[in-house]
C-alpha cells in the first residue's frame, strides 16, 4: 500500500475551460426539448390530467368498499328487529309485566307467576 496521495486532477473537466463550456452546451441543448415538454406539464391543468387515472381509480376503490359496508348493514339491519327501549325496560321492569304498567286493575295471579317463570 502506498501512502502517497493519488493525483487526480488530470480528471478535472474544468481544466480545459472552452472544452467544458461546449460540452455543458451540447448537453443543454439536447436536454432542451425535454425541459421544455415538462415545463408544459407543470401547468395546474398538466397535473390534473396526469393525475386523473389514479384518482379515478382510487375513487372507484372507495365507491366499492362503500357499497360492500352499506350491503352489510342493509342485510344485519333487516335481519335485526327495530327494538325501542320503554319506560319499563329503563326501569328494569321484566317486558312480562310491563303490560300491568298501563291496564286498569292489578293483575292476576296467573299473570304473576307467569312473569316470574319468565323472569328466571
Amino acid at each position: 500500500m502506498d501512502d502517497d496521495r493519488v493525483d487526480l486532477r488530470p480528471l478535472d473537466p474544468t481544466r480545459d475551460a472552452d472544452r467544458f463550456a461546449r460540452t455543458v452546451g451540447r448537453i443543454m441543448a439536447g436536454a432542451a426539448p425535454g425541459l421544455v415538454r415538462r415545463r408544459a406539464r407543470v401547468t395546474p391543468i398538466g397535473t390534473v390530467v396526469r393525475w386523473w387515472r389514479p384518482t379515478l381509480a382510487l375513487a372507484a376503490a372507495l365507491t366499492l368498499a362503500a357499497v360492500g359496508v352499506l350491503v352489510e348493514v342493509q342485510d344485519t339491519a333487516v335481519a335485526t328487529e327495530p327494538q325501542t327501549a320503554g319506560v319499563a325496560e329503563a326501569l328494569g321492569i321484566p317486558t312480562a309485566m310491563s303490560p300491568w304498567l298501563t291496564s286498569e286493575g292489578p293483575p292476576t295471579a296467573a299473570q304473576v307467576f307467569q312473569a316470574l317463570q319468565e323472569a328466571q
